[in-house]
């Protein structure tokens, strides 16, 4: 009897219900509708506003080398790119690993670029920076004594004379053959050839022989500005132990495609498998045979700042000018070889116009390259990169820098009232448009270098700041960059991450 009265009180319970019901179902009635009405709107939005495309790199190489670029292509995908090589194609970054200015084809896709595109090669850089011979003969302290012949036979001869003991690296301008020879033997080649001055003492760890490999970028040659990495360096050791030496044995003192690497050398790898990067296991091998690890590092920038500074009026070639857009949409990532003798002095071997950055080999750098990558797409912008429907819009740009955010010596801009003055020309009302997209150029890569570091103008304190520009670069760097060296000074004293 219970039980009935419980189920009938339950269902005259529902029965006695129907206006709660009823309700219930006009207003799942009108969520549904509404629902309808908000996906058919969303429907034609979509239809009538089709989505930004992503920004497009083409990437350029001999299609058998496609695999050494991977983390390239992956780089750019992970920040939003689509990838083509289609050099025909609206591409907002074309990067390559060949020298597009000396391919007609390349050289001409890219002579009228449109404001927003970057290319990773600079028009000049590899003549001039990486062409092994021109950098030998720069007569840099930290380049061993070069000669070119037969250009330059006297010269060496007397050279020669002078210093007969002396053993020399010749090698040829047109491939990469290298083999060390005495003063008697050199000049001998029917080819053109340029003889370097051997280093007869190199730095040995665990009893090789070794390069330190510099990423070094150049993201303005006039006004100049350059960069290097400062968190990580590759190391590479020659595939045989130095000692007992034999100079018909390359692999003793020429590092190869093959080098032995750093995590295989066993006073470095004890710190490398603590997880230290390879930059400061080599600083904490240094520091425990009694050395000063930094005074290396400090040659190695002084070494780089040379190179660009000696090389700079021979930069700007009236070729250079050929290329619409020339001060922004360039930029170039290459590598310095340096090697360390047992007096601790660096000696710059040679630059590579396209360093390698394939971990097929050797998997350990992984993390190296994408890093690197990472570090330079920053650097330059193109990691940020808005949308190419935005690039040209005035407010989107100052979202990252506005002339507010550039302006330096507040207490003399105060009183310049002479433009024609050159400490005035930063101050507002003389700065002109294209200084003035100078400056926020270099803002933005001081906010976005990630793990480079300004090699020039040089690094500063802000005592350096007050002392004006060393008398050492008068009559060599130009007008442009000496404004953006002041730029750098001025911004120094107003914030110390500018130094």
């Amino acid at each position: 009897m219970g039980k009935n009265q419980r189920g009938s009180e339950s269902r005259v319970t529902e029965g006695h219900n129907p206006v709660k019901n009823t309700n219930n179902g006009n207003i799942a009635v009108v969520i549904i509708t509404l629902l309808s009405m908000y996906m058919i709107h969303s429907m034609k939005q979509e239809s009538t506003c089709p989505k930004e495309k992503k920004p497009l790199v083409c990437v350029w190489t001999i299609e058998t080398h496609k695999g050494d670029l991977q983390h390239v292509y992956d780089s750019f995908e992970r920040l939003g790119h689509q990838t083509t090589d289609d050099i025909d194609s609206d591409w907002d970054v074309f990067w390559t690993n060949v020298d597009p200015f000396s391919n007609e084809t390349l050289d001409m896709k890219i002579r009228n670029l449109k404001p927003h595109q970057r290319v990773n090669k600079m028009p000049g850089v590899n003549l001039f920076v990486t062409q092994k011979m021109m950098l030998s003969v720069i007569g840099s302290a930290y380049i061993p004594k070069s000669f070119r012949f037969p250009q330059q036979q006297e010269e060496f001869n007397q050279y020669a004379m002078d210093n007969p003991d002396k053993l020399f690296v010749e090698k040829s301008i047109h491939h990469h053959g290298v083999s060390i020879k005495s003063v008697d033997e050199v000049g001998k080649n029917p080819e053109e050839t340029f003889v370097q001055e051997y280093v007869s003492n190199p730095l040995l760890i665990d009893g090789r022989k070794f390069d330190i490999g510099v990423y070094v970028v150049v993201t303005s040659l006039d006004p100049l500005r350059v960069y290097a990495l400062d968190g990580d360096v590759v190391f590479r050791f020659c595939a045989k132990p130095y000692e007992p030496f034999n100079s018909s044995i390359l692999a003793k003192y020429v590092v190869g495609s093959d080098y032995y690497p750093v995590w295989r050398v066993q006073e470095i790898q004890q710190y490398l498998e603590l997880s230290y990067e390879y930059k400061e296991a080599f600083d904490t091998h240094i520091r425990s045979i009694g050395r000063e690890p930094g005074n290396i590092w400090k040659q190695i920038n002084s070494a780089i700042q040379h190179v660009f500074v000696e090389r700079l009026p021979n930069l700007m070639i009236p070729k250079y000018k050929m290329y619409r857009h020339i001060k922004r949409s360039f930029f170039e990532l290459m590598r310095f070889d340096f090697l360390v003798d047992t007096d601790f002095k660096v000696h710059l071997i040679e630059v590579n116009m396209s360093p390698n950055l394939s971990s097929m080999q050797y998997s350990h750098n992984s993390i190296l390259y994408d890093q690197i990558l990472f570090s330079t797409l920053s650097l330059t912008g193109i990691s940020s990169f808005f949308n190419p429907s935005f690039q040209s819009e005035r407010r989107a740009n100052e979202m990252m820098v506005a002339k507010r955010n550039v302006m330096v010596y507040p207490e003399l801009c105060l009183k310049c009232a002479d433009c024609g003055l050159s400490e005035c020309q930063l101050c507002e009302p003389c700065l002109t448009d294209e200084l003035l997209d100078e400056i926020k150029a270099a803002y933005r890569e001081n906010k976005n270098q990630y793990r480079f570091k300004r090699v020039f103008p040089p690094r500063m304190t802000q005592e350096d700041a007050k002392s004006g520009i060393s008398s050492r670069y008068d009559n060599v760097i130009t007008t442009e960059t000496r404004q953006m060296y002041r730029w750098f000074q001025g911004k120094c004293l107003l914030d110390a991450s500018f130094c």
